[in-house]
């Protein structure tokens, strides 16, 4: 069975479900979208306006938390994301997704949107050609859109960078003992979603092939980002991708 994903590419959420499709070895086609553009898409998969969407059989999954528990009901009890008999687990990934996520998403917003041709750049990516253009000819309207429903101002920007230094901090407390996961010696959906929902201020390599490289972004956020990578929980992301991502089956 072969389903379908409809992602906007570089958003943090659509790489978590493309994380847990491709390491359940789940056949898939991803349809990607630029930002607003993928309402549409969305709607006639299934889902809501909000990506990631996965079109299958059984009907749309539209949120990524539970993309990773279908996927997690076609694996064998030792390669489940969600173990039995864990529930930190189900606790963390839900503080990473309700907290980090959002948090993380806001923050690099606000700085990217200063950034007009970056911005259209980056929209632009693995969408098709018609929507390529029209993100660029009709971006200031997108923009103004974009950062009145999801909030994006200075306030709210100040507010989720503070969240997310918090977020790391409780991260790096657990890890603090030297274990290799956050539950643990097993990796599951926790250590998942914290590093996809970390990457937009980590830029772990694995990640880069859908973000703007360091180099490229404004240059009042690079040492922040700097900062975040430098910290243990921005290691710890910068080694998920590199020794769990890198070893995900192609699709």
């Amino acid at each position: 069975m072969t389903v379908r994903l409809v992602t906007i590419p570089f958003s943090h959420y659509c790489d978590k479900a493309r994380w847990a499709l491709e390491r359940g070895g789940v056949r898939f086609t991803e349809e990607g979208h630029a930002p607003l553009l993928h309402w549409l898409p969305a709607l006639r998969a299934g889902g809501h306006r909000t990506v990631p969407t996965l079109a299958t059989k059984g009907g749309a999954i539209t949120d990524s938390t539970d993309i990773l528990r279908w996927v997690d009901r076609r694996l064998d009890e030792a390669q489940r994301l969600f173990p039995h008999g864990e529930p930190d687990v189900e606790q963390l990934e839900e503080r990473f997704d309700q907290a980090l996520g959002p948090a993380t998403r806001r923050w690099a917003y606000f700085h990217l949107f200063d950034d007009r041709e970056g911005c259209e750049e980056l929209f632009a990516r693995a969408v098709p050609a018609w929507e390529a253009s029209f993100t660029r000819l009709a971006f200031p309207g997108v923009r103004a859109l974009m950062r009145r429903g999801m909030r994006i101002d200075a306030a709210h920007a100040a507010r989720s960078f503070a969240r997310v230094v918090e977020v790391f901090a409780e991260v790096e407390q657990r890890l603090a003992d030297g274990r290799r996961y956050l539950t643990g010696d097993r990796f599951t959906a926790a250590d998942l979603t914290f590093a996809s929902l970390a990457a937009p201020v980590v830029l772990p390599p694995g990640y880069l092939e859908r973000a703007m490289p360091l180099e490229r972004l404004p240059p009042a956020i690079r040492p922040e980002i700097e900062a975040f990578r430098a910290r243990p929980a921005g290691q710890f992301v910068i080694r998920l991708y590199d020794e769990r991502r890198a070893a995900t089956p192609a699709r």
